[in-house]
């Protein structure tokens, strides 16, 4: 297979611990109020990929967009294990998911000699959808794979990909190159967990450079909304009269029913 893995990953709003009020009078996010973690989902894609390092000597490079908040997802990425990283330089809250995915798939390009895309399934960005690789393979005219709990198999050719559906698990196959996104986050006693971080990695990329990429270095990508909302309409407030019934009579049941089938 091609000799480069990207991993799509993104810094979350931790919302495990949620004290106090978070959202001002506009309903945006408090500056200082919530504290950001390594979404839990990108984790796992993370280490599918390096599993596939461990095995085949798959080159794995991380991909962000925006700078850190307080979490430096790319250069955790490099102590987990990762051979480089890449950040695509704008304010990540401005974006909506197409766009996003217009931007990492010009930065993939710009990598080159990639044929394995991984992301974690995740709805906690704001204006993050569930979709964003499958934005990223529509980009890229590449093949896609959702909710994948791991990687079986993954060669020139073809990736296996393992999901659980209800009664069991359903293994599901496409053709290279792919864009696939791994599933829930894993629990912690789970062998599949994702592995932590090194020392020795942590000493020796403390200071490593991060490459950063502006929209005019990846080819001008167009970052305006897809969608936009041009109003709302107020739907009319609904009165809804309330009765009391006996529930021993019968009559009265007998009327209520009566009612419901005319809609009264």
């Amino acid at each position: 297979m091609a000799k480069t893995c990207i991993v799509i990953v993104r810094e979350v709003w931790d919302t495990r611990d949620l004290v106090g009020t978070v959202l001002d009078a506009s309903g945006a996010i408090k500056p200082g109020s919530l504290l950001t973690r390594f979404e839990p989902e990108d984790l796992n894609a993370l280490e599918a990929a390096l599993r596939l390092k461990d095995q085949q000597g798959l080159r794995v490079i991380a991909l962000g967009l925006g700078e850190a908040v307080s979490v430096d997802v790319l250069r955790e990425c490099l102590y987990r294990g990762a051979d480089g990283a890449f950040r695509i330089a704008i304010d990540n809250r401005t974006l909506d998911t197409p766009a996003r995915a217009r931007l990492i798939s010009a930065a993939i390009r710009k990598i080159g000699e990639v044929g394995l895309v991984l992301s974690g399934t995740t709805t906690l960005i704001e204006g993050e959808t569930s979709l964003l690789a499958s934005h990223v393979a529509g980009a890229l005219g590449w093949n896609s794979l959702s909710f994948v709990d791991r990687i079986e198999e993954a060669d020139d050719t073809r990736v296996v990909g393992k999901r659980a559906v209800e009664m069991g698990y359903e293994y599901l196959q496409a053709p290279m190159p792919c864009v696939v996104a791994m599933g829930v986050a894993l629990l912690e006693d789970d062998p599949r967990a994702p592995r932590s971080a090194k020392a020795m990695l942590k000493l020796k990329h403390k200071k490593t450079d991060i490459p950063s990429w502006s929209p005019e270095d990846l080819g001008g990508v167009d970052t305006s909304p897809s969608v936009n909302c041009t109003g709302f309409t107020a739907v009319p407030e609904r009165a809804v009269e309330t009765r009391t019934v006996d529930p021993e009579s019968e009559a009265d049941l007998a009327a209520m029913l009566a009612d419901v089938r005319k809609g009264d």
